[in-house]
């Protein structure tokens, strides 16, 4: 009957081995994976070229967007957007509900400007339900780009 090794034998033995062999994997913390493209991961919103035409509202199959929008003023002249595309409304609230939100991707295809664009980013994981209802108008900055959303 043969003798157990030490413990000391068995640790340096499993150093040596893992000093001759290099690692296969990509290390989680340090290399991040850019997803595919085409990938829908959250919703983003170019308020710049947003005209405030509710056509995302009205589509959406599960109702996970509630915009508030006010009419211009008649002394107002209704601005334009990039591609010259006269503003409807101004939007005051782009609320987004992301526990009802599947992601189908009609609202982006709605969108007569292109305002409203799926983002690469996905949806940072919150345990209360309200932390995942965003208002994209009155975000600070700074919790916009922790939650995936810059302008």
């Amino acid at each position: 009957m043969r003798a157990p090794k030490p413990l000391w034998r068995l640790i340096l033995n499993r150093l040596q081995t893992l000093r001759k062999h290099r690692s296969t994997t990509i290390e989680f913390p340090f290399v991040q994976r850019q997803p595919p493209q085409g990938t829908r991961g959250s919703l983003k919103n170019n308020f710049a070229d947003c005209i405030g035409c509710h056509r995302c509202e009205q589509v959406c199959p599960v109702q996970c967007l509630n915009i508030i929008s006010e009419d211009f003023s008649i002394k107002e002249l209704a601005p334009r957007t990039s591609g010259g595309v006269i503003f409807e409304k101004r939007v005051t609230s782009f609320n987004i509900d992301f526990t009802k939100c599947v992601n189908c991707g009609v609202c982006v295809d709605e969108c007569p400007t292109g305002s409203l664009t799926n983002d690469r980013h996905f949806v940072v994981p919150r345990f209360k339900p309200k932390n995942l209802h965003v208002d994209l108008v009155y975000q600070p900055r700074t919790l916009r780009k922790e939650q995936g959303y810059e302008d």
